[in-house]
């Protein structure tokens, strides 16, 4: 039986959706950081989807940029800033907590899944916009529930993932649309690099402490 493009769409939300989900699971931050990747690929395919089926170039021009950004260079970079240190890469303390905040993480998607459903979606005219909706919910709780500075970034990301999907479905065919994707991208590269690199410069060489908190 051949997949249409609504059940390709479909299926690859609810991926980009466990994908979330596994987030708040791990407290390995290398994990985290092909989770992201893997998480910006899968709706990259999904752009690309959307594209072919309304013959958009906006959106296949927004898929290459999310493949290429999100998916390749901000991951490799904190990829690269995290074996820098040459520490465990996992964050202190969260292997405590990773049940708690699964069982939150899924208590959010079903309560804002209803909300937005039944409240949200209704009043605004787009019930199809759950996904990212969800996505951003989850953004936002692994951003308050960590406090490493690398999984912050991975929320950042993830959230800036929930906004382009978010256009994409709502604002499909304005070239707006990728500008203001590739100004948040501009901004995520300026945000990783710097951020991660003014803790460096700050510490100089960092207490071990310090380090395993930075880098897990």
């Amino acid at each position: 039986m051949a997949v249409g493009p609504a059940q390709a769409t479909l299926l690859l939300g609810v991926a980009i959706l466990l994908t979330a989900l596994y987030l708040q699971t791990e407290s390995f931050v290398g994990p985290q950081i092909r989770a992201i990747a893997l998480q910006s690929l899968l709706l990259g395919g999904l752009l690309t989807v959307l594209a072919a089926e309304q013959g958009s170039l906006v959106l296949a021009i927004l898929a290459g940029l999310t493949v290429g950004i999100r998916a390749l260079l901000l991951p490799y970079t904190l990829t690269r800033q995290a074996a820098a240190f040459r520490l465990p890469e996992r964050e202190l303390r969260a292997g405590r907590r990773v049940r708690g905040h699964a069982l939150a993480a899924v208590l959010l998607a079903v309560v804002g899944g209803g909300l937005y459903l039944e409240v949200i979606g209704p009043a605004f005219g787009h019930p199809d916009g759950v996904i990212p909706f969800l996505l951003l919910l989850e953004g936002l709780l692994l951003m308050a529930s960590r406090s490493n500075a690398l999984v912050r970034v991975i929320a950042y990301l993830e959230e800036e993932n929930a906004v382009v999907l978010l256009g994409a479905l709502m604002a499909a065919g304005f070239p707006i649309l990728v500008e203001s994707v590739v100004l948040l991208d501009l901004f995520g590269v300026v945000l990783t690099a710097g951020f991660l690199s003014l803790h460096r410069t700050a510490t100089g060489v960092p207490e071990e402490g310090f380090v395993e908190e930075l880098t897990g």
